[in-house]
């Protein structure tokens, strides 16, 4: 026994007093922290030290009782007094909101069916005829085309075609 008196004493004269502070602090960290967390544990609202297992089960069932009958009063105040706030757009977002094509059928209807041409533009071929759209819808030659449908492919049929396009890849290439 003095042998482990003689062995701690002299563990503890090499330590400084800067590592003994630390580990008193430590000490005193995990201490705080053990009884914060028993605190937390036993709420004084809801257990006593010395409460049995049947009161415990007693202040639960009241306690859901409570929370439903408050549930529901929350919900008919909600449904009874419920006003909806208006969202403040800006004007970019207005103009998104007005501007925006959401689906294909909507892009159908707002396209042209009509191309105007410049009639003032030369390519500068002679052989070949080239013309320039007109944004400005000022020209007289216009041309009426019919939008293409959107045609989906079968899985098959899709598959052949990369298939194609892998050989004709590979033709390319050499």
């Amino acid at each position: 026994m003095e042998n482990i008196v003689l062995t701690v004493g002299g563990l503890i004269k090499t330590y400084t007093w800067s590592d003994l502070f630390f580990f008193a602090s430590v000490l005193i960290l995990i201490l705080l922290l053990v009884y914060i967390v028993y605190l937390l544990r036993l709420d004084a609202n809801d257990l006593k030290p010395n409460s049995t297992v049947e009161n415990f089960d007693d202040y639960q069932k009241k306690n859901i009782e409570n929370r439903d009958f408050d549930l529901e009063r929350i919900v008919d105040n909600l449904e009874a007094n419920y006003d909806p706030k208006p969202i403040d757009l800006s004007k970019f977002e207005i103009e998104q909101e007005n501007t925006a094509i959401i689906s294909y059928d909507e892009l159908l209807k707002r396209t042209r069916t009509e191309i105007t041409y410049d009639d003032n533009y030369s390519s500068g071929f002679n052989d070949i005829v080239v013309n320039k759209i007109d944004d400005t819808n000022t020209s007289n030659t216009r041309e009426y085309v019919d939008l293409p449908k959107a045609v989906m492919m079968k899985y098959d049929s899709e598959e052949a075609f990369l298939q194609a396009l892998k050989k004709l890849q590979n033709n390319l290439v050499r």
